[in-house]
């Protein structure tokens, strides 16, 4: 029985439990996913920041020289309040704030900003789940010496047994964005956008041709790509100021204009515009719920399926799965201290490790084509590319004549301002959308509203502009007139005539 430390000794043995896992996962990241070795020395410059705060807290709650004084004095949880001294010490109260463990997850995700590696918040999660990243009971990899001696408060820090949501991730991410540009005056650069864009745009498999307009719509909105420095003060508008949320709904917007979901035959002027191919949503759906189930091939069920079972899944598990299962609880769950019994011993709860099966090299004619988890992942997402493509059809144009007014690629542009205005064939594509965005559908369907009422208030501004150099009157009224489109058409003349004058053709 080892008694657990108190003041000080417990606050330092807190940090350098915490500072080796953000270690470990700064090294996973490295060594296991191929990022560039930098990265640990950005982690550590962060990390060298944030622990600055901290240190001096420590010494200002132990001037009274009590090293044994309750550990009561400090908390491990966020102020609800709002008024936290730069998320360390609460505004007029002793109560110090640790940090998170979903912090260190975040400061690898901004040293790889600051880097401009091509990494989205959604990423990092994925390895969350996968458990290939240091997370889930990662109190496990903390050496006995400094486990033993925290107090239990300390511990609930570092032992994290649930997966964090796609959104907290992102949100954590974006709060100690901001913190380290007001509080050290670090600069965070633009995300590395056309690589990021071109990974969405594969995963959603849609055609390059909407990057072009996607480049136009940016200019249109002023967007950055960049994280801002402080909180916008209407908190419905935070998501549009976040990167990643603004480049998948230029996505979004994009593809509706090139490729709508509603059906109508829109005939392009020239053979030279992208909007001359039209795509096939409902073969688009069937090859995107082929890829998830084509991604993770053979019996195993992997890490990412395992951590997200329920007990009703387990009804359905044939014996192998079981097992697979049972092995992957006893690595997470129990204990790693080798009990020695006579009895216990004849019943090993572990199976044996399989031997090694020798595989030929890569460069061999034998060679396996595809090696790994990923592997299968990125052939899963080229033959659904494939698929997709092949479903593609050619749109005939109608050249520009008198007396003809065929509909054009951005007439008559549906809006979906909430969730249950979403056609059945255009849902999965926002679902995917959110899950790249790493926010939730509800969020990602308002930034998307909001971002097409700036164009459409944008394009209002500019026909206002040209009319009055002309000494014509707008007759214009009504600006607000940005309703649900989707459902009905109420609005849907008066908001077409808006996005059809972005001219898709014209910017190309």
């Amino acid at each position: 029985n080892i008694a657990a430390a108190r003041g000080r000794q417990a606050n330092t043995l807190l940090l350098q439990g915490y500072q080796l896992i953000l270690w470990q996962q700064c090294h996973a990241l490295v060594h296991e996913h191929g990022f560039p070795e930098q990265l640990e020395g950005v982690v550590r410059d962060l990390w060298a920041l944030r622990l600055r705060g901290f240190s001096l807290k420590i010494e200002q709650s132990a001037d009274d020289g009590n090293d044994e004084s309750e550990p009561e004095l400090f908390s491990s949880q966020a102020s609800a309040t709002g008024d936290s001294d730069e998320m360390g010490m609460k505004s007029k109260s002793r109560y110090l704030q640790w940090p998170r463990l979903i912090e260190a997850v975040c400061i690898c995700y901004l040293a790889s900003v600051l880097m401009r590696l091509p990494i989205c918040v959604y990423d990092l999660h994925r390895l969350i789940v996968r458990q290939e990243l240091p997370y889930i009971r990662a109190l496990r990899n903390v050496p006995p010496e400094i486990k033993h001696k925290l107090p239990p408060e300390f511990i609930a820090i570092l032992d994290v047994k649930k997966i964090p949501k796609l959104e907290t991730l992102h949100r954590t991410c974006r709060d100690l964005a901001i913190f380290y540009q007001r509080k050290f005056g670090i600069v965070l650069p633009a995300m590395n956008s056309p690589i990021i864009l071109y990974r969405h745009i594969k995963r959603l498999a849609v055609p390059i041709d909407v990057y072009e307009i996607i480049k136009t719509l940016q200019s249109y909105l002023g967007f950055t790509f960049k994280y801002p420095d402080q909180l916008a003060e209407n908190r419905r508008k935070h998501s549009l100021h976040l990167p990643e949320v603004q480049m998948v709904v230029l996505i979004v917007m994009a593809t509706k204009l090139l490729f709508p979901f509603d059906g109508i035959e829109r005939h392009p002027a020239t053979t030279m515009e992208p909007a001359t191919q039209s795509m096939n949503w409902q073969a688009w759906i069937q090859a995107q719920q082929q890829f998830d189930a084509e991604k993770v091939t053979g019996v195993e069920m992997g890490k990412e399926k395992i951590i997200q079972m329920t007990d009703s899944d387990a009804l359905g598990m044939d014996p192998s799965q079981l097992d697979e299962y049972m092995d992957w609880y006893e690595k997470s769950w129990l204990g790693t201290q080798a009990v020695t019994n006579q009895i216990t011993d004849l019943f090993p709860v572990s199976q044996p490790a399989p031997p090694p099966v020798s595989q030929p090299l890569p460069d061999s004619e034998d060679a396996p084509e595809i090696i790994g988890e990923m592997n299968n992942e990125e052939e899963a997402l080229n033959i659904m590319l494939q698929r997709v493509m092949e479903s593609i059809v050619a749109v005939p144009s109608v050249p520009r004549e008198e007396g003809k007014r065929p509909h054009r690629p951005g007439v008559w542009y549906h809006r979906y301002r909430w969730v249950a205005t979403i056609p059945e064939n255009a849902r999965l594509f926002y679902e995917i959308s959110a899950q790249l965005a790493s926010v939730d559908l509800e969020t990602l369907v308002r930034a998307v509203t909001v971002a097409e009422w700036r164009i459409a208030h944008w394009q209002d501004e500019q026909r206002r502009a040209d009319y009055a150099e002309f000494g014509l009157d707008s007759n214009e009224e009504d600006d607000d007139m940005y309703g649900e489109v989707g459902g009905d058409t109420e609005d849907v003349d008066e908001l077409q005539e808006h996005m059809s004058e972005l001219d898709v053709e014209k910017h190309l």
